[in-house]
């Protein structure tokens, strides 16, 4: 048993396909096989890794300040690692202890076991730490630990705007575990444990993952399941995507990953190297493919094609992305339905999947009722009135249309609290909230903007400036209460057909939660959608140096 306390494991699932031996180690891992000491036929392998012997890094820096010697050996300390390989229940499992975890292949280990034993195991109002990603984008990883241990609602996790990545608390049964937390791998404290009892430790474990008990608490688990950047299947889809790519299907989007300045965004660039540098005023399907369609045959558009996002001085306003990164398209593979989003593979399971399509197909879809102008990219950044193409935009119709013009036009809180209560305000009552659907994190903030807008319906201040805008279109007319009122996100999409079918998963999601969300005030919700007219695709003349490239290429 463990000397000084609970003994802590730490234990992955393999694949179905994985084997006993050494093919489930990293090939440049340095491992040796040890002899087992027990008869036990369930442990299969047993790996001891042997990293190298080194003074901690931070010793060189002292070094500097002070005689702290760090050249000498006896600082130097072993980095040790194991790899105990069980096989129960028809199914394999690698228990590891220090850096053992760091070998396996990690296209054998099974993703989200340890999560699922824990939602399993663990008591409902034991909960002490969740980490969570936004599906939108890839920039939103958050870590919320409780104070105390609770219930998964005192975490305010939206289930339908984050996947769940890792759960802990303490467990019901106290002789299966004290602590557990999981995520893919599974940690688990177990007081008075010997090793010698690991194969009935393990045996309990898969027990546990074969129950669904975690579907009474945690039943939004199986809504969406990222696939690991290792998963095989991921070649398939990545093949699906670029015969998608390469036909200039209507299927895929492109959308910006990273919730950078839009402020300062002027325009992209698509680097396809020998092939020279793309201008494009914005993300629109038909000036992307053009240029994937100039590509060579035997390049590959996902790894091969950099976006940059740059200013008007070609400084940069995000990192460099490859355009998989950008790249939003649904594929049916073998039964089950996966997303590309921000460069993540999801698994969607089915019936999320329509439960979110039944709630976009229930808002109401005031496109042709509206009939706002045509978003035409080229146009509107010529526009000297506004810096962004969405504020020129949002100009244009309240002057074609007498509309109130709101955008940028802030309500202040406090010192470091403001709002935006809408782009535009129609005399119907109409709050437009105006973004392109080039860019994932925008959308986002488009549903942010109408919930907070909605929440904040009631202050003062908030009343004070709407009040001064209604008056410029319905003179001496009171403010209509919120029960006449209509949150409308108008989307500038060049994709055909109405939003509700052709928005993408993940923006659906997003909608989803802003109608449950602004219903619960009494506020309508509406789609509409605006038609765009995609920008030229310029070509770069070659520089003669890479000093002047943009984002030191």
């Amino acid at each position: 048993m463990s000397v000084g306390g609970p003994m802590r494991l730490n234990m992955y699932l393999l694949r179905k396909d994985a084997k006993g031996d050494n093919s489930v180690i990293r090939t440049k891992a340095k491992v040796k096989t040890l002899t087992s000491r027990t008869n036990d036929l369930n442990i299969a392998k047993i790996f001891l890794i042997e990293g190298d012997s080194k003074p901690p890094k931070w010793l060189a820096d002292l070094d500097q300040v002070a005689m702290a010697h760090a050249g000498d050996k006896k600082y130097s300390s072993l980095s040790l690692g194991a790899v105990i390989l069980v096989s129960a229940a028809d199914r394999l499992v690698a228990v590891t202890f220090g850096t053992g975890f760091h070998v396996l292949e990690p296209s054998f280990v099974e993703r989200g076991f340890g999560l699922k034993v824990t939602a399993n195991i663990i008591a409902a109002d034991k909960i002490k730490s969740v980490q969570t990603r936004g599906i939108a984008s890839n920039s939103r990883d958050q870590y919320t630990m409780l104070p105390v241990d609770g219930e998964f609602s005192d975490l305010n996790v939206e289930v339908d705007e984050e996947w769940l990545r890792q759960l802990s608390g303490k467990a019901t049964d106290k002789g299966f575990a004290t602590t557990v937390a999981g995520a893919d791998s599974l940690r688990i404290a177990v007081p008075d444990f010997p090793l010698t009892q690991i194969t009935s430790k393990v045996e309990s474990v898969l027990a546990v993952y074969a129950k669904d008990d975690y579907k009474k608490n945690f039943a939004f688990l199986d809504q969406i399941t990222p696939l690991d950047k290792k998963d095989p299947l991921i070649e398939k889809l990545d093949d699906e995507v670029v015969k998608l790519l390469r036909s200039g299907s209507d299927k895929l989007a492109f959308s910006a990953p990273d919730p950078f300045d839009q402020a300062n965004l002027d325009h992209y660039e698509l680097a396809c190297g020998r092939q020279g540098r793309f201008v494009l005023g914005s993300l629109d399907s038909e000036p992307v493919m053009s240029v994937v369609a100039g590509l060579h045959s035997n390049k590959n558009p996902l790894t091969d094609i950099d976006i940059y996002a740059l200013t008007e001085d070609d400084k940069p306003v995000d990192r460099v992305h490859p355009l998989k990164s950008y790249v939003m398209a649904e594929i049916s593979n073998g039964g089950s339905d996966y997303l590309l989003s921000a460069g993540l593979w999801f698994e969607i399971q089915k019936e999320f999947r329509k439960e979110v399509n039944a709630k976009i197909a229930s808002i109401e879809d005031i496109t042709d009722e509206l009939a706002l102008p045509v978003w035409d990219v080229s146009a509107l950044d010529d526009d000297p009135s506004d810096d962004t193409i969405e504020g020129s935009y949002n100009k244009m119709v309240s002057d074609k249309k007498a509309y109130g013009l709101l955008d940028k036009d802030l309500v202040y809180f406090a010192q470091y609290e403001k709002l935006e209560i809408c782009d535009l305000l129609t005399p119907k009552a109409e709050l437009l909230c105006v973004k392109a659907a080039s860019n994932s994190p925008s959308l986002s903030h488009l549903v942010a903007q109408a919930i907070n807008s909605a929440k904040a319906w009631g202050d003062e201040k908030y009343q004070s400036k709407l009040s001064d805008v209604w008056e410029t279109i319905r003179p001496g007319d009171p403010i209509p209460d919120r029960g006449d009122v209509t949150f409308v996100l108008a989307i500038a999409t060049d994709k055909s057909g109405p939003l509700s079918k052709s928005l993408f998963f993940f923006t659906k999601v997003q909608i989803a939660y802003c109608l449950k969300e602004i219903s619960r005030s009494s506020f309508g919700v509406a789609l509409a959608r605006i038609n765009v007219k995609p920008g030229v695709v310029i070509k770069k003349k070659r520089k003669s140096t890479k000093e002047n490239s943009p984002a030191g290429e």
